[in-house]
């Protein structure tokens, strides 16, 4: 039976936000300027930070002093790319009961957490797509940190993903379109497959892996076009043959061995929740 959440349960939801991120800390505060603006404020957003230099440190210090919400920055050291480390110490430290994740690229329409939280349901985990914005656009609004996209905004591909329509939303439900960058699920659920595969190291297949997972364990997939709008900063492409190879292969055996519960994830081996907490924990970034 699906159980819906009704607009008072909505509004009394523990949202967490998690924002990964890497050394664009002009991305990142468009990003966290599209926070403020937010219908719906999450309780919380957590910064995933991958190792970014101390000048991303300083933004974000800048931006907390009038955030509407805890803005909390758990920072690991780089090595090469390692999404799946770094939010699972973001899992491990969220206190939301809803976590809501998108990338440090991402800028996120106004009604973007209320869409993601009012189409919440129990035993579902949800996805939305993105509109894509090209790279003069993106120069222009990263070097004058602000921002105003639309349907006609020039400069914008991809433009049926930005279109709020949330009458239509229910015909596209079952369309599979997995994106880490807008994505949302329960906390218990992300815990009981145990997060991100951290074997998977490097850019693709990390996003993929846990949705899947996140389907075998039982967890619904549903697809929530026309909500929970997002804009794309235009980047390189991160991706090389012999990573992707070798992180699908880690995707096949999870596959094929019908895994769920990975054992290097939030808690590793020999390790229990509470440790695992506290670890993240100190990996957190005081204000300066």
């Amino acid at each position: 039976m699906e159980i819906c959440v009704n607009l008072s349960d909505e509004l009394k939801m523990n949202v967490t936000l998690i924002i990964s991120t890497y050394n664009w800390k002009e991305a990142l505060y468009l990003v966290l300027l599209s926070v403020k603006r937010q219908v719906r404020i999450p309780n919380e957003v957590i910064i995933a930070d991958d190792g970014s230099n101390e000048d991303t440190r300083i933004m974000i210090d800048k931006v907390r002093t009038d955030f509407p919400c805890r803005l909390i920055h758990v920072w690991k050291k780089h090595e090469n790319f390692h999404k799946s480390s770094i939010m699972n110490k973001a899992f491990s430290i969220s206190k939301g009961e809803y976590i809501i994740q998108i990338d440090g690229d991402i800028i996120i329409d106004k009604n973007f957490v209320k869409d993601h939280a009012s189409s919440s349901r129990k035993g579902y985990f949800l996805h939305g797509s993105r509109g894509k914005l090209n790279y003069e656009l993106t120069n222009h609004i990263t070097k004058t940190g602000n921002y105003d996209l639309h349907f006609y905004t020039s400069g914008l591909r991809h433009k049926i993903n930005v279109m709020r329509m949330p009458l239509l939303t229910p015909f596209f439900y079952m369309n599979k379109d997995d994106r880490g960058c807008n994505m949302s699920f329960w906390r218990r659920d992300v815990m009981n497959v145990n997060g991100y595969d951290e074997r998977i190291k490097g850019y693709g297949w990390e996003d993929i892996d846990l949705s899947e997972r996140l389907r075998r364990s039982g967890i619904k997939f549903r697809f929530i076009k026309f909500k929970a709008i997002e804009y794309h900063l235009e980047h390189k492409c991160r991706a090389t043959t012999d990573v992707l190879n070798r992180n699908g292969n880690i995707f096949s055996d999870n596959n094929t061995n019908n895994i769920t519960y990975v054992l290097y994830g939030i808690v590793k081996p020999n390790e229990t929740i509470a440790q695992s907490r506290a670890k993240a924990r100190q990996q957190v970034r005081e204000p300066q």
